[in-house]
């Protein structure tokens, strides 16, 4: 007697135990994906999208950083975002030349066009999608008074299929090309000399300076997330890498600064600069002359991440990574081999 066929699992079955992959390893998905077409749309679905994020309740990881590239080209200088990868299931992303990367945010990238001189010339940029970008032309009254005088920072919700966003750029007050950093509903950018921070309200509307603590000469900072959530940044001593949090506080709303930790950075001399930092993972990247560096905001440790020199911002790049699965070559059942 010979035993009764197998039947396939219903989907309600397969979607779960597919949304029980590990949020740090997307080719657990592809791998799903290949099974047949069947899966292949399940883990392509909007529905599931949205339900796996939901689930794990994660971080997105860190697929890799834009490099903002200064080289020279016939003479005339020219920059140039390249993508360089740090997660191994990542693919390689293609360079966006004579753009400068700004920001980055769910998944997505704000570009500034470096040769643009009578006009701010912004784009919104999907690494992950071929060709998928948005540019925003900005009117003369935006112009800054002096070059590189400003900058911008993108914001949006965490949507697997894109939505709305908004730019917040602040054209004429000498802020520094420093990535800046989002807290609650709160941007803070960098002024140019780097004793002060400027403070944007997103819900008022209200412009702020926060005054930093007394630094032995002019070294370039980054914003962070401090652990407890508010605002902190990091700055280099000698060979020490000081990470600061604000605490506002007392009559007034008076801001104090606490340094939370020394990291010995010894290893990596000599480091050139601090380069960015990766909000909602407590990373703190750093350059030297062998690459750039990884430091973990809690644990302290150093990891190389990319090759250099060449560099003199770099913007983290964060995002869940959902392969173009449509295209794969699947089954039509589970048994007989197809095209998707």
């Amino acid at each position: 007697m010979e035993p009764p066929p197998l039947r396939a699992p219903p989907d309600e079955l397969v979607e779960e135990i597919l949304l029980r992959s590990p949020p740090d390893d997307p080719a657990s998905l592809v791998r799903a994906a290949l099974v047949c077409k069947r899966w292949c749309r399940l883990v392509s679905a909007h529905p599931f999208r949205l339900r796996f994020r939901g689930l794990h309740r994660c971080p997105a990881p860190m697929l890799g950083f834009l490099c903002n590239d200064v080289f020279h080209a016939g003479g005339d200088e020219a920059c140039s975002a390249r993508f360089v990868r740090t997660a191994a299931s990542c693919p390689p992303l293609a360079s966006r030349r004579g753009w400068h990367a700004l920001d980055a945010r769910a998944g997505r990238v704000l570009l500034h066009r470096a040769a643009a001189a009578q006009a701010i010339c912004l784009a919104v940029w999907d690494p992950l999608a071929a060709g998928d970008s948005r540019h925003l032309d900005l009117p003369a009254p935006a112009l800054p008074r002096r070059p590189r005088s400003w900058n911008a920072a993108l914001l949006c919700d965490d949507d697997p299929d894109g939505g709305p966003f908004r730019i917040v750029l602040h054209p004429k007050d000498h802020v520094d090309a420093v990535r800046g950093a989002l807290v609650g509903d709160t941007i803070y950018f960098v002024c140019q000399r780097r004793t002060r921070v400027l403070r944007y309200d997103l819900a008022t509307r209200a412009m702020s300076v926060v005054h930093l603590p007394p630094a032995s000469h002019n070294q370039r900072i980054v914003l962070t997330t401090a652990e407890g959530g508010g605002l902190g940044f990091a700055r280099m001593d000698g060979y020490w890498l000081g990470l600061w949090s604000m605490d506002v506080g007392g009559g007034g709303g008076a801001v104090e600064w606490t340094q939370d930790r020394v990291i010995d950075l010894r290893t990596l001399l000599p480091v050139i600069d601090l380069l960015g930092f990766a909000h909602g993972l407590g990373i703190v990247l750093v350059g030297t002359v062998d690459g750039f560096f990884s430091v973990d905001q809690k644990s302290g440790s150093i990891n190389k991440v990319g090759d250099g020199p060449g560099f003199y911002n770099v913007v983290p790049f964060v995002s869940f990574y959902t392969p173009a699965l449509g295209t794969a070559s699947t089954t039509d059942e589970e048994g007989s081999s197809s095209n998707a």
